[in-house]
Order: C-alpha cells, then sequence, then structure tokens
C-alpha cells in the first residue's frame, strides 16, 4: 500500500496538532474526506508506524510516532495539554534492573484540574 492524499492529508493534521485527536476531530477539519476515510486513513497510519494511538473514555487518539510525548487531562473541561519533557529515564533504569523488564517504550497520562479550571473551583 502507499501513501494516497487522503493518507497523507490526515496524517499532516495529526503531526501539525500539539495534542492527540480523535478521528472525529479530524474529520471536522478535513471537511471534505468522509469520517470512514479518515478512520481508514489513521487504521493504515498506525499500522505502519506513523502514528501512535492510545484510547480513553471510549474515544481514541492519534499522535506523531515521531515525537515522545506524555499528556495532561484536565478531568473538568476534557482537554489535553502535552508535556514534552520526560524524566522517565531513571525509572525505567530501575525496573530494568530490578524486574529484569526489557522497557521498549512508555506512555504516561496524567490527570486533573487545568489551571483555568483550578481557578474556577477556588
Amino acid at each position: 500500500m502507499r501513501m494516497t492524499r487522503n493518507r497523507e492529508q490526515v496524517y499532516k493534521e495529526i503531526i501539525n496538532s500539539p495534542v492527540p485527536l480523535t478521528a472525529y476531530e479530524v474529520s471536522k477539519r478535513l471537511k471534505d474526506m468522509s469520517l470512514t476515510t479518515v478512520y481508514r486513513a489513521l487504521e493504515y497510519l498506525y499500522q505502519t508506524g506513523y502514528l501512535k494511538r492510545f484510547s480513553l473514555d471510549n474515544y481514541t487518539y492519534y499522535y506523531s510516532s515521531s515525537v515522545h510525548r506524555h499528556f495532561f487531562r484536565c478531568v473538568e473541561c476534557g482537554r489535553l495539554f502535552p508535556i514534552d519533557e520526560c524524566h522517565m529515564h531513571d525509572y525505567e533504569k530501575y525496573l530494568s534492573e530490578h524486574f529484569k523488564f526489557k522497557i521498549q517504550e512508555h506512555f504516561v497520562l496524567f490527570s486533573g484540574l487545568c489551571e483555568d479550571c483550578h481557578k474556577k473551583k477556588s
């Protein structure tokens, strides 16, 4: 299979977003593309390693596999925030040494209140 124009459009939409997107969010941005086409493109891009994905609250979110990021999700407003810094390497080393795990990658999702929602609750 090859990288079609539709797949390329979906890929560009995902990699240009600072936060992971669902298929529905991609289809809203690419108005001329059906939701079915978006789903097919996302599945291809995931299967071929261009994208990574995770599930949360019955939604699947996609993000670029070329960038290592963690995320914070506000439990009040539902927004996702990227966290570009990673301080997990010491913990990975600990897990490898003490449990003999061969860690290939990790994904971290923090949850709580974002600054705006925290201010509203205070």
